[in-house]
């Protein structure tokens, strides 16, 4: 994977438009630096980025009341009984 990816290929990594990257590197959310006419981003701060969004959504969706954790056979403990 390349170290720097230009606005659209850090779009194509985050799944969004253009237009919202260039809205988060307005807003000062995404680092960037201006090389002629085009924005030029770190690779590892566009994946950062996408990291702090899935942990901070998946605990949000954690914390609502009465929601249910889905177990699947690789999480049950198991509850063999010996003897």
């Amino acid at each position: 994977m390349s170290a720097t990816v230009d606005v659209i290929g850090a779009a194509d990594l985050m799944k969004v438009h253009t237009k919202t990257v260039l809205d988060l590197i307005n807003n000062g959310v995404l680092p960037a630096a201006r090389v002629g006419r085009a924005y030029v981003l770190m690779t590892k701060d566009v994946l950062a980025h996408i990291e702090q969004q899935i942990i901070a959504q998946t605990a949000e969706r954690m914390r609502v009341p009465g929601r249910r954790i889905r177990v699947t056979k690789e999480r049950q403990p198991n509850r063999s009984r010996a003897g």
